[in-house]
């Protein structure tokens, strides 16, 4: 049976909370790579052996959900997660939800590179216990490991990396620099102001030097202009020169010392020098070709919770290998086609 169907949301074309994140943390990556010549030296694999600064955890395939078949089809591609975690610091991996869902996909033979998000709200399977749910709560049940798991069983994926942020890392990174410089709009103002305590509010529009925590609500500013998300990407932008700007400025020890604090803010199961490569792989992504996944989709409400429901999960997996992985003619595990079947029995959506 159907149950209520709320008003189809539209999908935004990119989730950018993460990619601040990732970018800001690259900025300050690419910047030591450009103060102190260490991409590819001697001096960087030195570094690697004397601080580690990531909190790194390990897993093996069997607990990420990777079937060897899709692994065998997609040997020739690296597939990375990042998840962006509304918390104030990650000390337990769980209970905390992702506010954004990023697989960045890195062609092992051409170096191209690929990037897609998933909609926090989309209606998957988490794992036997918890059944279908948000895939965002995935995080939530079992950190990183279960949603990794969760996103290799529902979409055919063989990710084995991933890395996880908070904004706090954002705002402790800006307020390292002292600050940057910003051209503050007067609805961006009054918009910040909302939320911005009394001591921390902007009291005029133009250029100025922000904090940590003025960053990142200008960050994660949509509502402000008819652009909307289209907007908040230049933001992240204007940013992300800003951050690269002012770290250009300091001195190599100093920038070391700014690089290695803010990536004790990452949970990873990457090394310390496969995480800095990946963030430069993102700094340097052109964010325009950047998709959103599921491609077809709509909203569902059932027992007063919102969802993304995917219409049907098995075509949108078969989208995304034919658009990502080349593969014309995908045909989906029995993983997917059985949980696509429970999606469009429970929401009654279908082709």
């Amino acid at each position: 049976m159907r149950s209520e169907q709320g008003k189809q949301k539209k999908p935004i074309k990119m989730s950018t909370a993460l990619l601040i994140l990732a970018i800001i943390a690259a900025a300050v990556v690419l910047a030591v790579v450009i103060v102190t010549g260490m991409s590819g030296s001697e001096e960087n694999k030195n570094a690697e052996k004397q601080t580690q600064p990531t909190q790194q955890v390990l897993y093996g395939d069997e607990e990420l959900g990777i079937d060897p078949v899709v692994d065998e089809q997609l040997q020739n591609y690296r597939n990375v997660v990042l998840f962006g975690i509304d918390a104030e610091d990650l000390e337990s991996e769980t209970g905390h939800r992702s506010d954004a869902i990023i697989v960045l996909s890195m062609n092992k033979e051409t170096d191209e590179v690929k990037m897609f998000s998933v909609y926090r709200d989309t209606y998957l399977k988490i794992d036997d216990e918890h059944g279908l749910d948000k895939i965002n709560h995935a995080y939530a049940y079992g950190g990183m490991e279960q949603s990794i798991k969760a996103l290799n069983q529902n979409l055919d994926l063989n990710i084995r990396e991933g890395m996880a942020l908070t904004w706090k890392a954002v705002a402790d990174l800006v307020d390292s620099l002292d600050g940057i410089e910003v051209d503050i709009q007067e609805s961006e103002r009054t918009y910040m102001n909302g939320s911005l305590s009394a001591e921390n509010q902007i009291k005029s529009a133009g250029k100025q030097t922000i904090n940590g925590d003025q960053a990142v609500l200008y960050a994660r500013i949509r509502k402000d202009s008819a652009r909307g998300d289209y907007r908040r990407n230049e933001r992240m932008k204007i940013i992300l020169s800003a951050a690269l700007n002012k770290a250009k400025t300091l001195p190599a020890g100093e920038l070391m010392d700014i690089m290695d604090d803010t990536l004790e803010e990452v949970t990873t199961n990457m090394s310390y020098n496969r995480m800095t490569d990946t963030l430069m792989d993102i700094a340097s992504y052109d964010l325009t070709n950047s998709v959103g996944w599921p491609y077809k989709t709509s909203g569902w409400t059932h027992n007063s919770i919102w969802y993304g429901v995917p219409i049907t999960l098995e075509s949108n997996v078969k989208k995304l290998h034919k658009r990502f992985f080349g593969q014309d003619n995908y045909d989906p595990t029995d993983f997917v086609k059985k949980v696509s079947g429970q999606i469009e029995a429970e929401s009654g959506y279908s082709n």
